[in-house]
């Protein structure tokens, strides 16, 4: 059969809206945020956007929000693989009792935080909250002055964080919280981290709420003047056990300079320094503090005897 001129016209004109249809429903991959923006903007590099809340609902999976200029831009939940880029100059202050970042993110999800001012100013719950999502990296940022923690790390399936040139400061909990739910492997890395200031601990690694394992690394960080314990490994038998390695750190004027509590949590001391502590470091319920014997554990008004040397094999 011979198709004429009219007969694929409407065809034709059929697949033409249908390519222009697709273009225009696509999200973008960067989207932009300013302060004299509005989310009335397309989010553009030309018109962008005012929140980061907006900007996360106006970009595609795998996209990126940029700033272009200080502002506070509030807070926001994740739901998406991701990238905020604050430039270092990005505030996100939040509300009494609000969270400033949320991941509520899928299990394969990628979320990356950099160079972010996340402020309680004294009322917001916490600083970052990550519930689901494949891992979380945090770079950059300061986390400071909220009621609860700084970063809590609660994944409920095999997760992984890592955070480096990162300062959790004044918060009324823990700096960082690591306690995941579930059966799932967590690991966390750690660089160049400061705990500061903190109700309870600095960095808190806590496993009497999952069943599966916990590993993490900490290195060249500081965790000074917590009303806890500078770097603390805290389960229970049957619980997800812990290896909570720290390595070039330095824990002073803490209520304690390292915990380990509970059978099955451990943690493994090297090349680092524990001071100015109430305590130097102390062990409860068959919890397991080693060293690698080059540590420096002096000046802490209580339990600084050296532990004990872990055989290396």
């Amino acid at each position: 059969m011979r198709m004429t001129a009219l007969t694929l016209t409407p065809l034709m004109t059929v697949f033409v809206c249908a390519l222009h249809a697709d273009p225009a429903q696509a999200q973008p991959a960067r989207v932009f945020v300013a302060a004299q923006g509005s989310d009335a903007n397309p989010c553009s590099f030309a018109l962008p956007c005012r929140t980061f809340q907006h900007a996360h609902d106006v970009v595609g999976a795998n996209g990126e929000i940029d700033v272009l200029d200080p502002a506070g831009y509030g807070a926001v939940t994740i739901t998406k693989s991701i990238s905020i880029q604050g430039h270092g100059f990005a505030g996100l202050a939040t509300a009494a009792g609000a969270i400033g970042v949320t991941v509520n993110a899928g299990a394969s999800d990628v979320v990356n935080l950099n160079g972010l001012l996340i402020d309680g100013v004294g009322i917001g719950s916490d600083g970052i909250v990550f519930n689901t999502g494949q891992s979380l990296t945090i770079e950059g940022c300061i986390v400071r002055g909220f009621e609860s923690g700084g970063i809590a790390f609660l994944p409920t399936a095999s997760s992984s964080l890592a955070a480096s040139n990162t300062q959790l400061a004044n918060n009324g909990a823990s700096g960082i919280l690591v306690s995941p739910s579930g059966s799932g492997a967590v690991t966390a890395v750690l660089n160049r981290v400061e705990a500061v200031n903190s109700g309870n601990a600095g960095i808190l690694v806590r496993g009497t709420n999952s069943t599966g394992t916990i590993n993490v690394g900490v290195s060249e960080s500081v965790s000074a003047g917590n009303g806890g314990a500078g770097f603390s490994a805290v389960t229970s038998s049957g619980h997800a056990p812990i290896t909570l390695m720290v390595f070039h750190s330095f824990a002073a004027h803490n209520d304690t300079g390292l915990v380990a509590q509970g059978t099955g949590a451990v943690l493994n001391l090297a090349q680092s320094m524990v001071t100015g502590n109430a305590n130097g470091w102390q062990i409860f319920i068959s919890g397991a503090v080693q060293s690698y014997g080059d540590n420096y554990i002096d000046g802490n008004v209580a339990n600084q005897a050296a532990p004990p040397v872990l055989v290396r094999k």
